[in-house]
């Protein structure tokens, strides 16, 4: 006979309007909150509706019924049940072998034990009211709960569409801020890059990464245009204003296909401290997308900024300057992640952006990679135990294994295994290419590579990684177009040019490939080292050129790290085989990130029959493949490959 109060039963079913009472424990479904004898737990959005739905429900409820009435818009999988029973399990104090709150019926449902009594209290007219009396706090907690409120809206809208259009792809473009505040500046990027972050998680929509969209700042944007060069079916743009502490973010969807507005609205929020509201805005994301959502996406979702608002700051800010790609940047970098630790040695994330940096600095950072490549492995390593969930600490270890370690088979793996967590996650995409290429397996890197440009097309190291890819497999032509287009996306990055002319040079086309890279030298403000460039072609030809290169290589190596594969890489190009040979056994000392490439790199084909040359290929476990001979610029005015 059920224990419920004769009035529930009468009814058979009852509307649950306020608090209630289950036993002796006090249900409070607005704060999704359930307390006893001063002690009270939150529980999630999901798992707080399925227990008042068995309250409204007496005796046995389905499982079906559940999945029905609490996810009616979502396709769940079959473990998201069972954990919120388990969730309230545990906030009950419950056993499901012994249970005297919660009963499982085999096969059938669930019921409640306890009787029902409500307590006359009803919800107060906004769940913001329990914040009202907390105290001013900085900044840096709005932009979290705005961007989680943001996405949620954002998602919200494509599952409330009138006719239910389809969208699988949208690009969130910076929002405007239209005070004169720079605090507010900030915020309004900070907001939308998280969006851009919260979104990525899920593996049924492609999300525009942020180095892409960051690119439209302007107040006046051609949103059809953008969305047609970005390849998104939606674009959600936003104006924020700040008064005091109060924010306002209004923010609306477009559909690009005819450039109508999907759906609108404007959210308020005090900067204060409302992180209580998080975990139920992230709730309010997965419940709104109309795509299928496993368990392990709410696991993540549930993780997502945890870390304290302040250290997220500092680690949006180092990532800033770690997509700068030049030493300052990634020393900047370094130091705001390492500010963001101190403030919160437990933040995951912050460890993944050091590791990145730390993987960069012997391409970009003139540092050897033993004083780099060890420290990048101590930080990635330090992310997965925080967090094993995080796509990005794997893609930190991987390049470690990869570039260092020269682990080819270990580095696959904590690839593949970041993508299967973050599939939206472009760099994951565009190192995993760049490595299958060095291990000869192009058609697999160009899928990789291109998955990655489509993710983030605006990216000018990304673009590069394509034509890089291209290029070590003989076809140049579309290398070229693909180095013009990074340069056509930014005129200063200087990485580009070096490469540019190596496939200049690979179709004889050394006129070509002299321009540019006394452009790069004019661009670098070395107008000493362009005269010398053009000097040395006039007298000697290439090999002039090549000399010119080896000799700058030398000389910097004397005052900082330069990379010795692109030295030995030179002297093969000059036909000095015994000097090459020395530079490549510097390179496997120094375990430098340029041996990985050695099976694709053109300038060692004149030698790469020479069993000496083959015996560094055996040790690395790269391929012994056959490539056409042909001459190569020295790498020292090439570009970094990551």
């Amino acid at each position: 006979m059920s224990c419920l109060p004769a009035d529930i039963m009468a009814l058979g079913m009852a509307s649950v309007d306020g608090d209630f009472k289950v036993g002796d424990w006090l249900v409070t479904p607005t704060l999704n909150q359930i307390g006893s004898n001063g002690n009270s737990t939150r529980v999630e959005p999901k798992a707080m509706q399925v227990l008042v739905y068995l309250a409204e429900h007496p005796g046995v409820v389905s499982k079906e019924k559940l999945i029905s009435s609490v996810w009616s818009d979502v396709f769940v999988s079959d473990d998201v049940l069972p954990g919120c029973i388990s969730a309230l399990r545990k906030a009950f104090n419950d056993n499901a072998r012994r249970p005297t709150v919660i009963e499982t019926i085999h096969k059938s449902g669930y019921r409640l034990l306890l009787p029902v009594e409500p307590t006359g209290t009803k919800p107060p007219a906004t769940a913001s009211a329990e914040f009202a009396a907390t105290g001013p706090s900085r900044r840096r907690l709005a932009i979290i709960a705005l961007s989680i409120a943001a996405a949620a809206l954002l998602l919200a809208a494509f599952t409330r569409l009138p006719y239910r259009r389809h969208y699988d792809s949208v690009a969130v473009l910076p929002f405007v801020n239209v005070t004169s505040d720079s605090r507010t500046e900030y915020l309004s990027e900070g907001i939308a890059e998280q969006v851009v972050d919260e979104l990525s998680q899920f593996n049924a929509l492609k999300v525009m990464a942020w180095t892409s969209v960051s690119h439209y700042r302007q107040p006046q944007r051609d949103l059809r245009a953008i969305g047609r060069d970005l390849g998104v079916k939606a674009i959600l743009t936003g104006t924020l204003v700040r008064n005091g502490d109060q924010v306002g973010l209004q923010a609306e969807l477009v559909d690009v296909s005819n450039g109508s507005q999907l759906w609108g609205q404007r959210y308020d929020q005090r900067l204060a401290d409302i992180s209580a509201l998080q975990h139920h805005l992230s709730q309010d994301i997965a419940e709104n997308l109309r795509l299928k959502l496993k368990g392990d996406e709410q696991e993540r979702m549930e993780h997502r900024y945890r870390s304290s608002p302040a250290a997220y700051e500092l680690y949006l800010k180092g990532r800033y300057f770690w997509g700068k790609r030049t030493k300052t940047g990634l020393d900047q970098g370094i130091q705001y992640f390492q500010q963001a630790i101190a403030l919160d040695p437990n933040f995951a994330l912050a460890y993944a952006g050091l590791a990145d940096c730390y993987n960069l600095l012997d391409d970009w950072g003139q540092t050897t990679p033993r004083d780099s490549f060890p420290r990048a492995r101590a930080a990635a390593e330090k992310a997965i135990a925080l967090d094993d969930s995080l796509a990005e600490a794997h893609v930190s270890l991987a390049m470690v294994r990869g570039a260092y370690d020269w682990d080819w088979v270990g580095s696959e793996q904590e690839f593949k295994r970041a993508i299967q967590l973050n599939p939206n996650y472009a760099t994951a995409h565009q190192w995993y290419g760049m490595t299958l290429a060095s291990l000869g397996r192009f058609s697999e890197a160009e899928a990789e590579v291109k998955r990655a440009r489509e993710l983030d097309p605006l990216s000018p190291i990304v673009n590069m990684a394509v034509a890089e890819v291209y290029a070590w497999g003989g076809r140049y032509d579309d290398a070229i177009a693909q180095y013009k287009r990074v340069l056509e996306l930014d005129p200063s990055f200087g990485g580009a040019y070096g490469n540019l002319a190596d496939s200049y040079e690979q179709k004889h086309m050394y006129d070509e490939a002299v321009r540019v890279l006394k452009q790069k030298a004019i661009l670098d403000g070395d107008q000493k080292f362009a005269g010398a460039l053009e000097q040395a072609y006039a007298k000697s030809g290439y090999p002039g050129v090549l000399q010119v290169g080896l000799k700058d290589a030398l000389e910097e190596r004397n005052r900082n790290y330069v990379n010795p594969v692109g030295i030995a890489e030179t002297y093969a190009q000059l036909g000095d085989v015994p000097r090459a040979l020395q530079w490549l056994e510097k390179g496997y000392e120094e375990h430098a990130s340029g041996m990985q490439y050695l099976a694709v790199i053109d300038g060692f084909d004149g030698m790469r029959s020479d069993p000496r040359f083959r015996y560094w290929l055996r040790v690395l476990n790269l391929p012994e493949q056959q490539k056409n001979t042909a001459s190569k610029p020295p790498s020292a005015v090439a570009g970094p490959r990551s």
